[in-house]
């Protein structure tokens, strides 16, 4: 009897360890991906616009895009901008980013800038992978 109860153990043991490693295998999948070399557009819709969504809050812009192909290094800050003939015009700047690693995906909020005008089902983007300042680099 105590046989079978070892085979069992060491049988259950074994697809812990199996679970295991497939579960940290499939974690580390996104973290293998290259970051987005530096200017690379991810453009989005906006799809939601608010005006002070808590108490002493701004009027702020959301919208969300799939199909990421790298991994994003966006921060809080960092420029949101619309295409104008072939110039980039800084509209708002990221107040909140999500990534949906599994379908590739960013939700960005960001706030307007002064006496822009931001419309719903307006397309704008963000750098992916924007440079550091000259002041960020020392």
């Amino acid at each position: 009897m105590t046989s079978v109860v070892r085979r069992l153990c060491g049988a259950a043991v074994m697809a812990v360890v199996l679970v295991t490693m497939q579960v940290a295998h499939a974690a580390d999948a996104q973290t293998k991906l290259p970051l987005a070399p530096s200017g690379t557009k991810f453009e989005f819709e906006v799809i939601e616009s608010h005006d002070a969504t808590y108490l002493g809050d701004t009027p702020g812009h959301m919208g969300r895009d799939g199909g990421l192909r790298f991994r994003p290094n966006v921060a809080l800050g960092d420029g949101v901008y619309r295409s104008v003939g072939d110039k980039a015009v800084r509209i708002g700047s990221i107040t909140r980013v999500v990534w949906d690693r599994v379908s590739g995906g960013l939700t960005v909020e960001f706030d307007p800038a002064p006496l822009v005008r931001v419309a719903v089902g307006e397309e704008v983007w963000i750098d992916l992978n924007p440079a550091p300042a000259a002041s960020e680099s020392r």
